[in-house]
């Protein structure tokens, strides 16, 4: 079996690695800064890419006498 010289820090091996083959030093530190990164992104709320509907209290309106008005 190759020893693998890891990095601390390296996330390649973590996801090109058969974890078997890792030192249990790297899995721990490696789910550490993951639980960290979930715990981070978790408070993060990304904007919707849906488009919003016009509010219905803006729509145009006729005057009296038949224009168009904006409101």
């Amino acid at each position: 079996m190759k020893k693998l010289k890891i990095k601390k820090g390296d996330l390649m091996p973590w996801f090109l690695e058969d974890h078997g083959q890792l030192p249990q030093w790297y899995l721990d530190d490696t789910e550490k800064f993951f639980k960290w990164f979930e715990k981070k992104t978790s408070k993060l709320q990304a904007p919707s890419s849906k488009l919003q509907a016009p509010s219905a209290t803006k729509r145009p309106q006729l005057n009296s006498t038949n224009k168009l008005e904006r409101l």
